[in-house]
């Protein structure tokens, strides 16, 4: 399988974000026990994968592991992950999102920031030009094929915005350039307007036809409250 092979199956599958990094930056980016030496000798290039709006969920819902009782959502990016992983001679290493390798996990914001995914807004997550904060990033593939590394276009989401998602935080967490994460933690364990959405998240200007569903709501903001 090539890279577009297996871009074309984890897009068909609902991830449809993605971008290559520089072998050579990402091993700078990441702690040693992630660098490619350590988990994946014959790679070439890297690929940064997520996914924008509802797509992912839509797939989901239609798929086996959604009637699992723990981490389903995470069971089936991890099926697709693997089985694009699967067509690669050797096959490519899967770091995800939730794996620790020598007591650290992969900075997947940094990757993502370089792999073209957006720039950091005051909402403390990645904006992404088309999805807005309608984004996750999920993986890294090391593959063994040199990949082009992305050269992403200047993106600023927040200077010169009204900051309609400050006004609208219940917890006055939005700050002018990023997020006070300890108030945001505690304004959603406390106030049950965060039960099931974000309204500051919600008032962002950018991709808001992307928002994600109310059941996708609930699901991350279940796993963002545990």
């Amino acid at each position: 399988m090539s890279t577009a092979a297996a871009v074309a199956l984890l897009e068909r599958g609902g991830l449809g974000v993605h971008g290559a990094v520089a072998l050579e930056s990402y091993d700078a980016l990441v702690p040693p026990a992630w660098r490619s030496a350590a988990v994946a000798p014959a790679a070439r290039g890297v690929l940064v994968v997520g996914n924008g709006g509802r797509r992912l969920w839509e797939r989901f819902e239609a798929a086996p592991e959604r009637r699992l009782a723990r981490d389903p959502l995470d069971a089936y990016v991890r099926r697709l992950l693997e089985q694009a992983s699967q067509g690669f001679a050797p096959r490519a290493f899967v770091g995800f999102y939730a794996d620790r390798r020598g007591g650290a996990y992969l900075p997947l914001v940094a990757l993502a920031q370089r792999a073209g995914f957006g720039a950091p807004g005051r909402l403390g997550v990645l904006i992404h030009p088309r999805f807005g904060p309608w984004l996750a990033i999920r993986a890294v593939l090391l593959v063994p094929e040199a990949l082009a590394p992305a050269e992403p276009a200047p993106f600023d989401p927040c200077t010169g915005c009204p900051a309609p998602c400050a006004s609208a935080c219940v917890g006055g967490a939005v700050g002018a350039r990023t997020l006070d994460s300890e108030k945001c933690y505690a304004t959603r364990l406390a106030d049950p307007r965060c039960a099931g959405a974000c309204a500051a998240r919600s008032a962002c200007v950018v991709g808001p036809e992307h928002a994600y569903s109310a059941a996708q709501l609930a699901h991350h903001m279940a796993i963002r409250a545990s």
